[in-house]
């Protein structure tokens, strides 16, 4: 286990596909730079490739995908499995790299949000907030509940898990939900120090409310 491991890990369990071949392994993003960040964390010389079924939801999208029999079974060892996403439990990831599992969990199908909030301004202009939440998401409720118990064992933060539906989804997807300082302690332990692995962007988000501060 590396940082990058555990960040990659992350990453695969969100974003990632695991085939049923035994061999094949494979992400998706829209963020090019979070592609090309996976691809360096594993040394791959595979190409980034448009995704086809981009085409379908009218925002474009990347894929890279590889042959690796030793990281597919290893990744099986640890938890993960082909047609994961409902099936995703607990996983096994040792307790120094869990903060760079979630930070690649946070990247894959996560936000960061970030707003003004100005409901209670007609009361007193003083009234206004800088708001800042964090939300991990998964399609399987007893991962979210693990990720809800490790977080929570290693930071002392609880946050909230939140169904959110889907009209034209037969299954609902899950919310773990961090507060304002909730979210603020969860991003310092993910982020401890410079140049770690990790989407550009939503770092960014992070580093400009701690500027407005």
């Amino acid at each position: 286990w590396t940082p990058s491991l555990a960040y990659v890990v992350g990453l695969i369990t969100t974003d990632g596909n695991i085939s049923n071949d035994g061999r094949h392994l494979s992400l998706t993003s829209s963020d090019l730079q979070l592609l090309r960040t996976f691809k360096k964390c594993l040394n791959l010389k595979a190409n980034i490739t448009n995704n086809p079924s981009s085409n379908i939801n009218q925002k474009r999208s990347y894929r890279i995908q590889f042959g690796n029999v030793q990281l597919y079974n290893w990744l099986v060892k640890i938890g993960l499995c082909p047609n994961k996403t409902f099936k995703l439990k607990s996983l096994k990831i040792p307790k120094k790299v869990l903060r760079d599992f979630i930070r690649g969990h946070l990247d894959g199908d996560g936000s960061i949000i970030t707003y003004v909030d100005r409901y209670l301004s007609y009361k007193n202009p003083k009234y206004v907030y800088q708001r800042l939440m964090v939300y991990l998401m998964s399609a399987s409720k007893i991962h979210t509940e693990w990720l809800q118990s490790k977080i929570k064992e290693n930071v002392q933060i609880h946050g909230a898990i939140q169904i959110k539906n889907f009209p034209k989804r037969e299954n609902p997807s899950y919310v773990l939900k961090f507060s304002k300082k909730e979210s603020l302690v969860l991003l310092k332990w993910i982020y401890y120090q410079k140049d770690l692995p990790c989407l550009e962007r939503k770092y960014k988000i992070y580093k400009n409310y701690l500027f407005v501060l």
